[in-house]
């Protein structure tokens, strides 16, 4: 007997690829939700990996940029969202000199598909670029 796929979700596309501060752009992600999921809402948060940013809902302007699915199990969902990054307050210098980009990778994080307190599900990091901002000199993961 084959074990049931368990629910993941995944970013597919990121339009465009060279992301400007401030300037909205937009994602598009795909649930797969496993035949025991639960129903009642799904909730896909999404992260970046530089703590120099903050994404935000481009209509709402909330963050972290947070959005409720209902997913019937076994169901595959395929959503866009539109986002955009602000710098932190307060950072200084952190704009490249000679205006190239600096990379970024974007990660979706699932939550509520084992019950209300149930184990998180996260994306495969999505590399962007930013356009203008300086490039890190080490790896800051929060997820």
């Amino acid at each position: 007997m084959t074990q049931p796929r368990p629910t993941h979700i995944k970013i597919n596309t990121v339009e465009p690829a060279l992301v400007r501060p401030n300037e909205p752009f937009k994602a598009t992600y795909v649930v797969k939700a496993s035949g025991d999921v639960n129903t009642k809402g799904l909730q896909v948060s999404f992260l970046t990996d530089d703590a120099r940013l903050i994404l935000c809902d481009h209509a709402t302007e909330e963050t972290p940029v947070e959005k409720t699915l209902q997913v019937n199990p076994g169901q595959r969902v395929s959503k866009t969202v539109t986002m955009h990054l602000k710098l932190r307050k307060g950072l200084r210098n952190e704009f490249s000199r000679d205006g190239s980009p600096a990379p970024l990778t974007l990660h979706a994080r699932l939550t509520g598909s084992e019950g209300p307190r149930g184990p998180a599900v996260f994306s495969e990091g999505y590399d962007i670029e930013v356009a203008e901002l300086a490039k890190r000199t080490t790896t800051k993961i929060f997820i």
